[in-house]
């Protein structure tokens, strides 16, 4: 498939079949029974050839009901369990069924199961089972390792992208430990009910006496109130009772006992917990207080789970031994490469990401082709910096709206996103990320009279006077903003749906994280996020899994798209995701290429060439391209570019204490070239012999007014040997 075509769509034929084994006397009586998006005997074949096996194939049946709705072999599994036939496990394959000699009524079920009404089709969602994937089992024993190893510190990460399975996972390892208290504090508390989604379905019967409590908000007249639980422990004495608590970290901060100003949750401070779980780690948990109150817990071992997708997340904080990494390409690998004797492929419906970036300067080239002049005082260069291309008054109008509205025009035409008949269909739902909320009010305005966009719905999921450019983060974790604004979202995409309409939600850093909105397929980035991980938090909106029928044909999302408009920090940043966030700033440049092209091989990279066109980089290019774009950058301002100190932080990747520093320093925003102003010229000083010479007391007497004191002079002895990182750190920035 050409990849720089824009398709998140195929049409999925699924297809239901069973294929008994005749020559494996193990296997007698049992039916394998899956699905496939390809031809049964195919795909059947791939399975058991390897093992030189003759497949005998029962049935195959297009997978959809008599009421038109489309299912899964899972479905068909639960069917089966529901009619008293019991599953099997052979080695890692878990899609077999003892049929007891009566092979035919495997057929007859599935044709009964297609053929009933949904409601007769009577499925316990409340007791369902489970079986960990090889990743989430892995995750489990690396923890049970480090876990009874006894070693310090007691505490673990998994790092592991959104759709790994974190929760349920979790559950399993505090089954696995054997916890009786467990206290769960998430920054992000609109996660609340998958938690306990999870433990009634998973959990619950399974572990009768394990109860979930919690009075947040969002799982009222769901889970147990505290003082539920203690009348509960006290109906079933001298039995003990387990607990699953889940607790927001606003919650937690508001206490007095953990440094609040609030009377509340003196109970939480009072137990030893067995198991501490930090979800979503990454967010507003590195903060003094935040500590302080985790100080204040006691705890046996703390457990920390980011969705953050990158790998090494605390480089210092936690050891090698001490992280679980599950990454995108591990994903896309494993989805690559799933051994169907196993079973369905658990990753098949998580859609490949793709990058396309354009260049902003040459969608608007008229404007920028005049060039940087000293004298224009409105010719602010702003085409390579997206936050101020997008820069809004109080009023709502754009600084440069006649530039706005001519990238709106160019979206629509060309092999840009939304050109007619070409990509417009393809892209129905769509999340737009801008720097500031003023600049997505703007962008509403201008959409709603554009003569193509005037015809979505424009969805503004953007709160007051909060800017992305800093604080991204804090807009992404404002819940009950989110709350509404993912209600917002979901209305208008079903309204939409349902008059043969398409959406456009707009955001400053609201959706960004922890949401999950099927219909969306790509994410246009139009703000200047310096953060790898903000910005990959962000693209992977577009990436959930998302299936629907359009005149009874069942589609499926594959491809998810991120769009974006400056090449030489987004090239930057993929180059920062396929070879970690931090800790491996000191690659060669030859493995930060391999890195770089394996990635390739699951993310690809579109871009414009010299002559428009869009095509696929390899690695080299990802690598070169920034460096080649800023440079020329640099030497049409005259080198007065803030472009040309960008990489300034890599002299110190060895070591994040300086990087830490570095990123404190307020940059100096690109200005115009201010006007020429006259050098004064001395003449020179010379000896008898005409050669310069410098007299020495203008030397000493001048060199403190021009370099100002030296900064040996207020540092403290620094032993080579015996100095650490960070003591030399703190000592360069006490000057």
């Amino acid at each position: 498939m050409d990849k720089t075509i824009i398709k998140p769509y195929e049409e999925l034929h699924r297809q239901v079949y069973g294929y008994i084994l005749p020559d494996v006397p193990s296997h007698e009586g049992y039916v394998k029974v899956g699905d496939t998006k390809r031809e049964v005997k195919v795909r059947v074949f791939e399975q058991v050839s390897t093992a030189g096996l003759t497949p005998k194939i029962l049935f195959e049946r297009t997978a959809v009901r008599s009421d038109g709705k489309w299912f899964k072999d899972t479905d068909l599994h639960r069917f089966f369990e529901l009619n008293g036939i019991e599953k099997a496990k052979f080695g890692t394959a878990t899609e077999w069924f003892f049929f007891n000699g009566y092979l035919e009524k495997a057929e007859e079920l599935t044709d009964r199961y297609i053929n009933l009404d949904y409601d007769e089709v009577q499925l316990d969602e409340d007791k369902t089972d489970y079986v960990l994937r090889e990743e989430q089992n892995r995750a489990v024993e690396m923890t049970l390792d480090y876990y009874y190893s006894g070693q310090e510190p007691k505490e673990f990460l998994w790092n592991a992208k959104p759709r790994f399975g974190k929760t349920l996972t979790a559950y399993d390892f505090v089954r696995r430990i054997k916890a009786a208290n467990v206290l769960i504090v998430t920054n992000r508390p609109a996660i609340a009910n998958s938690w306990f989604d999870d433990f009634k379905k998973f959990i619950s019967w399974q572990e009768p006496e394990m109860k979930f409590v919690s009075e947040t908000e969002a799982l009222r007249e769901k889970a147990m109130s505290r003082a539920e639980f203690l009348d509960y422990a006290d109906s079933i004495y001298p039995v003990i009772p387990s607990q699953i608590a889940f607790l927001s970290l606003q919650d937690l901060k508001g206490a007095r006992v953990f440094g609040g100003n609030y009377d509340k949750l003196e109970w939480v401070a009072r137990l030893n917990w067995d198991l501490l779980i930090i979800d979503e780690a990454h967010e507003g948990v590195d903060t003094e207080r935040t500590d302080a109150a985790f100080d204040n817990i006691e705890r046996q071992f703390t457990l920390h789970l980011s969705g953050t997708p990158f790998k090494a997340l605390a480089s210092n904080k936690f050891s090698e031994k001490q992280i679980f990494n599950w990454s995108y390409l591990d994903e896309q690998e494993a989805k690559s490469d799933w051994n169907y004797i196993a079973g369905s492929n658990p990753y098949e419906n998580l859609p490949q990401l793709s990058l396309f970036t354009y260049q902003m300067s040459k969608m608007i080239e008229d404007r920028v082709s005049q060039g940087l002049t000293l004298d224009n005082e409105a010719n602010v260069d702003y085409a390579f910096d997206l936050n101020e291309f997008f820069s809004a008054n109080d009023r709502g109008k754009f600084k440069y709206e006649t530039s706005v509205r001519r990238f709106l025009d160019n979206l629509c035409s060309g092999h840009f996103p939304f050109s007619e008949g070409k990509h417009r269909d393809e892209l129905r739902h769509t999340f737009w990320l801008l720097p500031r909320v003023n600049s997505a009010k703007a962008l509403e305005l201008l959409l709603r009279e554009h003569s193509v966009f005037k015809d979505y719905t424009i969805v503004l999921a953007a709160g007051d006077g909060v800017s992305a450019d800093h604080d991204l983060e804090q807009e992404a974790t404002d819940f009950k903003k989110n709350e509404k604004s993912y209600n917002k979202v979901k209305e208008a995409i079903q309204t939409a749906e349902a008059n043969d309409g398409r959406t456009i939600t707009l955001s400053v850093g609201q959706l960004t994280t922890g949401v999950t909105i099927p219909e969306w397929s790509a994410v246009l980035m139009l703000n200047n996020i310096k953060s790898p991980s903000l910005y990959f938090q962000a693209a992977f909106r577009a990436q959930n899994p998302y299936e629907f029928v359009a005149d009874g044909k069942l589609y499926r999302k594959e491809n998810a798209y991120i769009f974006d408009f400056a090449p030489e920090r987004t090239l930057t940043l993929y180059d920062e995701f396929a070879n970690n966030l931090s800790g491996d700033g000191d690659k060669t440049s030859g493995k930060r290429e391999e890195g770089i092209k394996e990635l390739l091989n699951f993310f690809p990279v579109i871009a414009e060439d010299d002559q428009g066109n869009m095509r696929e980089l390899d690695a080299t290019e990802v690598l070169i391209i920034p460096t080649k774009i800023q440079s020329r950058e640099v030497v049409r301002r005259g080198f007065m570019s803030n472009l040309l100190f960008a990489n300034i932080s890599g002299i110190f990747s060895g070591h994040t204490v300086f990087k830490e520093i570095l990123d404190k320093i307020k940059p100096e925003k690109n200005k115009r070239l201010l006007p020429l102003r006259e050098v004064e010229v001395t003449e020179p000083m010379l000896d008898e012999d005409g050669t310069v010479y410098v007299p020495r007391e203008i030397v000493i007497n001048k060199t403190d007014d021009i370099f100002g004191p030296g900064i040996y002079s207020v540092v403290t002895r620094i032993d080579d040997k015996g100095a650490t990182p960070r003591e030399v750190a703190e000592a360069i920035e006490e000057t």
